[in-house]
């Protein structure tokens, strides 16, 4: 692939041979300095139609600024490719690829500087045999939906593996990514393959495939992956199935949303005497109880002094007389209006007026 620091650090060296400012190569080349500075940083490189102007300025050719310089690793594209994609004639590409003029990587390499208009009319001629799997997932992150969609039907005889499924299923459509599953069921995924694609599957195809290995490597990294996309019963299912191994507070914290109280409580019961802390007790507060939020609020001040904001996130979870217990213990130079104004909806004015009170002593 291109190395966009070597370029950059190339047409650098161009500029500096020249005695120019970064100001005015970008004036003679109608863009922004910040443009130009970000070329030779290696952020970003020249679009398409300005690479044979700036190869034309400096005496260099296209595919020497492509390598970083003519002492850098020989490059695949021909000038002529490059010409003919900055002119815009794709067909012409696609007859060079088809031909074996041109290599299919050559257009995974170009890949960075085509429009995805560009793309899909190149993609739209080539033939069926040059789209192997490698090629379309390399190409997969420049194409547009449509384009991508198109060229994978072009290839239907291609199967996917669960690999490729996962690394195309951000750019395909829904019904794309359902058809290369219904392909890939003689492969049987394993879990943490699902949890990759499980954002893009719809629940009930999803869930069917978590049937068939729910009984293979289930771990609580797992299930928090696949929660925000399966059922309440689907995942109470695969919680019994995980619960020999004990999860800690952070992984229970993190699938508090979308387990039933109950059982979070009963999860959280047997963990809760290890490395609880405020952040962990305000991810849960919202989805356990308040007797058990006092609960586990009593065990982390015993190893842990809160800060009167991170109270302050707990208050509406607390009982009024638990928080207020809280706060009276809470040192003056730990106080501030803006704490003051969020505490005031959930403790008394009595407490809020000595609150008031012990801030202006203080000053």
């Amino acid at each position: 692939m291109l190395d966009l620091r070597k370029i950059g650090a190339y047409i650098s060296n161009l500029r500096k041979d020249k005695d120019m400012t970064q100001v005015e190569l970008a004036e003679q080349l109608n863009v922004s300095h910040q443009a130009v500075s970000k070329w030779e940083r290696g952020e970003s490189m020249p679009d398409i139609g300005t690479l044979p102007r700036l190869a034309k300025m400096f005496g260099v050719t296209v595919d020497d600024l492509l390598n970083g310089g003519k002492n850098g690793h020989p490059h695949k594209e021909t000038e002529m490719n490059i010409e003919a994609i900055a002119a815009e004639r794709p067909e012409r590409v696609a007859e060079m690829v088809n031909t074996g003029q041109v290599q299919p990587d050559d257009i995974v390499q170009a890949a960075p500087m085509l429009k995805a208009s560009t793309f899909h009319k190149i993609s739209e001629r080539l033939d069926t045999g040059f789209l192997t799997m490698d090629f379309i997932v390399k190409l997969a992150p420049f194409l547009g939906r449509e384009t991508l969609d198109m060229v994978i039907r072009k290839a239907e005889n291609i199967q996917p593996s669960w690999g490729n499924l996962h690394k195309l299923a951000p750019f395909v459509s829904r019904d794309t990514l359902d058809r290369l599953v219904d392909k890939t069921v003689e492969e049987a995924p394993d879990v943490h393959q699902l949890a990759q694609l499980a954002p893009f599957l719809g629940r009930e195809r999803l869930e069917r495939f978590i049937r068939q290995v729910e009984d293979d490597d289930l771990d609580w990294d797992v299930l928090r992956k696949l929660a925000p996309f399966v059922g309440r019963e689907t995942l109470d299912r695969l919680v019994d199935k995980t619960v020999e191994e004990t999860p800690d507070v952070h992984q229970l914290a993190q699938l508090a949303p979308f387990l039933g109280r109950e059982r979070l409580e009963r999860l959280v019961r047997q963990v809760e005497d290890n490395d609880l802390d405020w952040d962990v007790l305000h991810k849960l507060a919202p989805f356990v109880g308040r007797e058990t939020l006092e609960r586990l609020t009593s065990k982390v001040l015993e190893e842990e002094t809160p800060d009167a904001h991170q109270l302050a996130q707990l208050a509406p979870f607390l009982g009024r007389e638990r928080l207020e217990r809280f706060i009276q213990e809470m040192e003056p130079e730990d106080l501030d209006p803006d704490l003051l104004a969020a505490l005031a909806p959930f403790i008394s004015k009595e407490t809020l007026s000595g609150l008031v009170h012990k801030l202006l002593a203080s000053d």
